[in-house]
């Protein structure tokens, strides 16, 4: 098989009427690079396959933009919806916070009281016990008191006893001396 001039023509037509020349030869957003020329033969054709590829690039680019519309919202959907969490992700920790600052501020104003009352307890405690020292010390001291007093009663009341026999004894001796002079 011979290769001629025209068989090389007829498939660079070919491959033109398919996408796959506008794809080699094209940037999607620019138009054609290369605009080769033509011979006077093959110029009705190849104005109906550029027709065609211009269709097609046209329809890539739409759809490109399409696609890029769609990806754009929902990038911003996502980015809203991830705000709002973070919103509520940062409402809901805001609200813990405030509920632990509250706890920790009852817990310590708890804490407090009941460091009062124990204070208060062991003031009472103490002083309960200092007027119970006292009160020992005032009965120690009165039975002390009292026992002084029955002592000295009963010194006193042993010297009345002696005085009593003494005089006794001396009267006795004034009789007895009377009765003997009487005698006498």
């Amino acid at each position: 098989m011979h290769i001629t001039a025209e068989k090389i023509k007829e498939a660079a037509e070919a491959l033109e009427s398919t996408e796959l020349k506008s794809f080699m030869f094209q940037e999607p957003t620019a138009g054609p690079l290369t605009r080769r020329r033509r011979s006077s033969r093959s110029t009705g054709r190849s104005r109906r396959s550029t027709r065609g590829t211009r269709r097609s690039t046209r329809g890539t680019r739409r759809s490109t933009r399409g696609t890029r519309r769609s990806t754009r919202r929902s990038t911003r959907g996502t980015r809203r919806s991830t705000r709002r969490s973070t919103r509520g992700t940062r409402r809901s920790t805001r609200g813990t916070r405030r509920s632990t600052r509250g706890t920790r501020r009852s817990t310590r104003r708890s804490t407090r009281g009941t460091r009062r009352s124990t204070r208060g307890t062991r003031r009472s405690t103490r002083r309960s016990r200092r007027s119970t020292r006292r009160s020992r010390r005032s009965t120690r001291r009165s039975r002390r008191s009292t026992r002084r007093s029955r002592r000295s009663t009963r010194r006193s009341t042993r010297r009345s006893r002696r005085s009593t026999r003494r005089s006794r004894r001396s009267r006795r001796s004034t009789r007895r001396s009377r009765r003997s002079t009487r005698r006498s």
